[in-house]
């Protein structure tokens, strides 16, 4: 356990997080009406596409099933053709996404994605209403999870997709995710010589704003593209704030997590190595406990991770409700 000292600095935040509110089915269907119980004991909306029905279960909110119960695991297909999630006893209800409009992501083929971009064998994809498409996880990285190159970042280059170059040879191009309209916008404030920068993120967790705070970090390593590569798989399979794993099929890259106090909250450092042992760290995020939104602790690994790879490199810091400012360093 650590404890950190909290800055004394003074922000003025302007929130903006509200945002409409899209109801998935779960057989992939948008809901047309209102997601609620109407008289039964699961939640229902009529709905458009999925199964060809005209109505499906939904979820009232992102980590419930139907039922109104807590999922344990994510909400996903499973390799079936209707989304479900398990609780802690082993039994299993249907769930489906509940995405903010603002917040909804893309195929590269700029198609709205009816679940979330995700690794499926060796490349990011999603379900759209025109089959499935790759997608990227974040910006200037490709299908594949590669990073573009420093010097050929995402953009159209003189044609009609977004693309960049992975490699030195002419034939290594791949599409990739251009920056987000709704990406992180900055508000720096100098106090007792430390530099805070705080984001006000477009997510929110039960009505409460999510924060980020970022602090330039020298003992953050740059990955090769293929460290790279492998983070960002690894990052994908985080399916919970309360567990991160240390993956068999990558064996060199593991987290390191470390508590922290900072004025009577409790905190996570997870630290992203690119070898077991080494302390060679390419990514660093610190979360508060009670956070559990887990696309925003996604956004905030490949954020620093980003940063990584490009330079400089920061520690991302998320905070519900108010940022934290405590210090980060020892």
């Amino acid at each position: 356990m650590r404890f950190y000292v909290a800055l004394v600095a003074f922000f003025s935040f302007m929130s903006w997080t509200s945002s409409y509110v899209v109801h998935y089915t779960s057989s992939g269907g948008v809901c047309t009406n209102t997601c609620g119980y109407h008289g039964y004991t699961y939640t229902w909306c009529k709905q458009t596409g999925g199964n060809g029905y005209g109505w499906d279960y939904c979820s009232l909110e992102e980590g419930l099933a139907a039922s109104g119960k807590k999922c344990y695991t994510s909400c996903e297909l499973w390799g079936g053709s209707y989304h479900y999630c398990r609780f802690r006893d082993g039994s299993w209800y249907y769930c489906s996404m509940v995405l903010e409009w603002d917040s909804m992501e893309y195929s590269l083929k700029n198609n709205s994605c009816k679940n979330r971009c995700q690794v499926s064998g060796k490349h990011f994809q999603c379900e759209t209403n025109h089959g499935v498409e790759h997608c990227s996880p974040f910006r200037d990285v490709t299908p594949t999870g590669l990073p573009c190159h420093i010097n050929y970042q995402c953009a159209k280059y003189g044609g009609s997709d977004y693309r960049c170059q992975t490699g030195e040879e002419e034939r290594d191009w791949d599409l990739c995710r251009p920056k987000d309209h709704n990406e992180c916008t900055w508000n720096a404030s100098i106090t007792d010589s430390w530099l805070t920068e705080i984001c006000t993120l477009v997510y929110s967790q039960n009505k409460s704003n999510l924060f980020f705070r970022r602090e330039v970090q020298t003992k953050i390593f740059r990955p090769t593209k293929e460290q790279f590569k492998d983070a960002v798989h690894l990052i994908d399979k985080i399916n919970t704030t309360r567990n991160l794993f240390h993956s068999y099929t990558l064996p060199k890259m593991y987290f390191y997590k470390e508590s922290i106090l900072c004025n009577g909250i409790n905190y996570t450092s997870v630290e992203l190595w690119s070898e077991h042992n080494t302390n060679k760290t390419i990514a660093h995020v610190i979360f508060s406990e009670i956070l559990t939104v887990v696309k925003v602790l996604h956004l905030a690994f490949y954020t620093s991770l980003h940063s990584a790879f490009y330079s400089p490199a920061y520690t991302i810091v998320v905070s519900v409700g108010e940022p934290m400012l405590c210090s980060i360093y020892n």
